[in-house]
């Protein structure tokens, strides 16, 4: 053991340790009564109770929020943005790699883009999406989810076209291929893993992010899992259990997530680095 390491794995250690025992009592607390958690907020369940996640999943209990249709508007409005994300930024970041003057400005310009906190255009986009109507729109927050994440998503397609075998585009135009062409029938097939990476990038980005969907999506017809959990909150209590058992399902998605994509996660942090 290096010991001048030792006290980066010591705060690792109680990082993980902590992050385990919250997920462990979110987990516990989830099976167990309001009455239970009342009486006993760090004890083990006696038995399982589903009856927190019936409950959240149907919309039932005192409460009644309906978070199995809030889990399924965020999944309406994350695949959605990401889609369209793909669509531009995996073609727009194999333009740009090219070495040209007006590539490189491009190029620049996205990462200026970058360097815009949403947060400070919050806003004027509420406005600006007032104005087209689309409060309460699914539509309304995929548009601003799409402009701040596809100059980033640009950038990283840009980093791994730049290592792209630039013999094999040759080949292609030499057997009468256009540069689109070039792209569709080669490029393309041979660059799975950058559509990959740019999921991971974006997923846990965009279901995560509760600011915008908080201001934008405000009724219950529309509102997605994230800012749904605060819902559990009444006016004189605190529905624990449900609580406990919506960060769990709110988390599923994204353990999951993780688990499919978990051997690509490592390559997704080495592409940016890749012939910046």
């Amino acid at each position: 053991i290096n010991i001048a390491r030792l006290p980066v794995y010591l705060f690792i250690g109680i990082w993980a340790a902590t992050e385990l025992y919250v997920l462990i009592w979110a987990v516990m607390g989830s099976f167990q009564s309001t009455a239970a958690l009342d009486k006993n907020p760090f004890g083990f369940p006696t038995s399982l109770d589903f009856t927190a996640y019936y409950t959240d999943l149907t919309g039932g209990g005192e409460l009644h929020v309906p978070l199995g249709s809030f889990l399924i508007h965020s999944s309406i409005v994350v695949f959605g943005s990401i889609l369209v994300i793909l669509l531009v930024s995996v073609p727009a970041g194999y333009a740009i790699s090219k070495k040209t003057r007006l590539n490189t400005a491009v190029f620049y310009l996205m990462l200026a883009m970058i360097a815009i906190p949403p947060a400070a255009l919050l806003i004027p986009e509420v406005f600006l999406i007032r104005d087209l109507g689309l409060l309460n729109n699914f539509v309304g927050l995929i548009l601003p989810y799409i402009a701040f994440n596809i100059p980033f998503s640009i950038v990283l397609a840009r980093a791994f076209f730049r290592s792209f075998p630039r013999d094999l585009e040759e080949a292609g135009r030499i057997d009468g291929l256009g540069e689109l062409g070039v792209f569709r029938k080669i490029v393309l097939p041979m660059s799975p893993i950058v559509v990959v990476v740019l999921l991971i990038v974006n997923f846990p980005t965009l279901w995560n992010e509760l600011l915008y969907t908080l201001i934008i999506l405000s009724t219950n017809s529309v509102k997605t899992a994230q800012p749904g959990l605060l819902l559990y909150q009444g006016a004189y209590y605190v529905s624990w259990n449900n609580v406990f058992a919506g960060i769990i399902l709110v988390s599923l998605p994204m353990l999951i997530f993780y688990v499919i994509f978990q051997r690509y996660i490592l390559k997704a942090q080495f592409i940016g680095a890749i012939k910046g």
